[in-house]
């Protein structure tokens, strides 16, 4: 079968089992098991992984699509064979006892469900080399986004094929100079004079608001270009932004700074009360890198405030700080990320 989005919903399979005989009074739990066929040391467990209590489970196409997306020869497009059988277990994990049905094999075509890519670059650049814009699902085409540093020239928006190729890219350029309206027959591009960061958007959808637009937003360069803020950095406020530092080499954004233990922080673009983006995150940051996601506006008091990340620790007092070198990536569209590393010196 070939398996395309409007299908998601389709029940592919029901399928239906015998209860085990364990020859023991304890019920065993089941679990749907996918693997390229005849390997099965590359399983993917169904029904997200949770235990049946039943003795049938239906199977729809998203679902296998989506597991198949995790099989480690997965191919955007091209035929794969699958085994599904049904994993039996009685007891805990270290002293379990397991039996398999006999499985069923499948022959499918997947689609992919990584986020749909967008090149933004000159016609002197290859499409398939240059940053991207991402959207946020699979399924959307209306909120295709990057964070770009642009030196001056024209530039175009090159969309790829579903499995984000770019060997014969459709090429978008602009309804008129530099005018937000996009154009399919990418006759004229976008012009940018001065170098800088920008954000970029856009909408590739043919029908309803914001359709076929685009917006290409520098912002503030050179200065206080990407800033972190929020009650841990002390200076509360939505337009108290303490500027970060762009090393071009790695892409990142960076600063050493004292955030006061236990309180909140954010990262945004732009200055003032009007940034472009607000990135928030969870967690209590740490060495660890970990992920951001960008807000658009209109902002809320609960975004712009004091931002959501909790600086390590337990708050006291405001006098009660750490010292931390902070890098922000925002270089990989729609995968933006920190990490917070304590500096003593």
């Amino acid at each position: 079968m070939v398996l395309t989005p409007s299908n998601d919903n389709d029940i592919v399979a029901v399928l239906e089992w015998d209860k085990s005989n364990t020859g023991l009074p304890t019920v065993s739990v089941y679990t749907i098991q996918v693997s390229e066929s005849g390997v099965y040391n590359t399983e993917v467990s169904g029904n997200s992984g949770n235990n049946l209590s039943a003795s049938t489970y239906s199977l729809k196409a998203g679902e296998i699509n989506s597991i198949v997306n995790r099989l480690p020869n997965y191919a955007c497009g091209q035929e794969i064979s699958i085994d599904v059988r049904i994993k039996a277990k009685v007891g805990t994990s270290d002293n379990a006892f397991v039996q398999y049905s006999n499985p069923i094999t499948i022959k499918v075509t997947p689609y992919s469900t990584a986020k749909p890519l967008l090149a933004f670059t000159t016609d002197a650049s290859l499409a398939a080399d240059s940053d991207k814009l991402a959207s946020s699902s699979y399924l959307v085409s209306s909120d295709y986004q990057g964070f770009f540093f642009l030196t001056p020239g024209t530039y175009k928006f090159y969309k790829p094929n579903s499995c984000n190729g770019f060997t014969s890219p459709t090429e978008y350029g602009t309804n008129g100079s530099n005018s937000g309206a996009l154009d399919a027959s990418g006759a004229t591009g976008f012009t940018v004079a001065t170098a800088g960061h920008y954000l970029i958007k856009a909408n590739l959808n043919e029908t309803g608001t914001g359709a076929m637009t685009y917006s290409i937003t520098q912002f503030n360069y050179p200065t206080n270009t990407f800033g972190i803020f929020g009650g841990a950095t002390k200076s509360i406020g939505f337009s108290n932004t303490t500027p970060m530092i762009y090393d071009e080499a790695s892409k990142t954004w960076s600063l050493t700074i004292e955030l006061i233990n236990g309180k909140k922080f954010g990262f945004k673009t732009g200055n003032g009360n009007s940034p472009l983006a607000i990135l928030t995150g969870t967690g209590t940051g740490s060495a660890v890198t970990s992920p951001l996601t960008s807000i658009d506006p209109p902002f809320t008091n609960a975004n712009y405030t004091d931002g959501s990340i909790k600086a390590p620790g337990d708050f006291v007092n405001n006098n009660t700080k750490t010292r931390y070198n902070v890098v922000v990536d925002v270089s990989k569209a729609r995968n933006y990320s920190y990490s917070l590393t304590p500096n003593p010196n």
